[in-house]
């Protein structure tokens, strides 16, 4: 062979394969090259609706659950199950205040956004929502159901130290499917006489105390399914972004308004 003569070209096998530490195609990329939160944002973005997405961002610009971002919000959206978008959206409010078992964390959280979620099929006396309620508005101190007068017809009044505030029968002939009502359940332990009170009247006077606490952030009723009652607490400006958006059970503002105490 001449020394001139150039040296047999590689094999279209040999160009095929991949060399050592090759880098892969940009096509190929893997998440885990993105930045950590980014790449959990993107991969919750895979597992969550986008109507849940902007679920998620409108409690966050109402000042909740500020935490359910990054690693967080992919933990949750691993967390919930199949569903109606309804369910599927309580699921996860359900799973971010449950931080993954963690007593202190959900604790601070629940506080901190006045969480409060009752269950259809959870026996309950009002006395023991209105202990639950007031556990979340700490600024009321003790607050205690209470007639005003002695007769069994009396109004009764939620009453926290000096200020007090009747609760309403928010009975109804016909209640819209996602009410809770409380009725039949104080009626199976009832002993005397006593005013039957809904979880939406319990929560209207707890808003008018924290009025009267000068407290701004009140609880207003996010939308529900079936099986559970969820109220959230915040600014009035807020609530009404979060009715004209659609995330509340209260579709105009008056009603926001009137359950919210402002």
């Amino acid at each position: 062979m001449s020394s001139e003569q150039a040296p047999p070209a590689p094999s279209s096998e040999t160009d095929s394969r991949p060399t050592p530490g090759s880098r892969p195609p940009e096509s190929a990329a893997r998440l885990s090259e993105l930045p950590p939160a980014e790449g959990a944002e993107r991969l919750a973005s895979r597992l969550l609706d986008p109507d849940e997405l902007e679920f998620v961002r409108a409690l966050r610009n109402a000042g909740v659950a500020k935490d359910l971002q990054g690693d967080e919000l992919l933990r949750v959206a691993t967390a919930i199950g199949d569903g109606d978008p309804i369910a599927r959206r309580i699921d996860l409010l359900e799973a971010y205040y449950g931080a993954s078992g963690d007593d202190r964390v959900a604790r601070t959280r629940r506080l901190a956004d006045r969480l409060f979620v009752q269950r259809a099929n959870d026996p309950v006396t009002a006395g023991a929502l209105v202990t639950r309620l007031a556990s979340i508005a700490p600024e009321l101190g003790t607050v205690k159901m209470e007639r005003i007068g002695s007769s069994a017809d009396a109004p009764l009044v939620l009453r926290a130290g000096e200020h007090f505030v009747a609760l309403l029968d928010d009975y109804e002939e016909s209640l819209d499917t996602d009410e809770i009502d409380l009725r039949e359940l104080e009626e199976r332990r009832r002993r005397g006489h006593t005013t039957m009170v809904t979880v939406r009247g319990l929560v209207r006077a707890v808003n008018v105390l924290l009025d009267r606490h000068g407290v701004r952030d009140r609880l207003v009723a996010l939308s529900s399914d079936d099986d559970r009652e969820v109220y959230i607490a915040t600014s009035v400006t807020e609530a009404i972004e979060l009715a004209r958006g659609g995330w509340l059970d209260d579709e105009n503002v008056e009603d926001v308004m009137e359950l919210g105490g402002w």
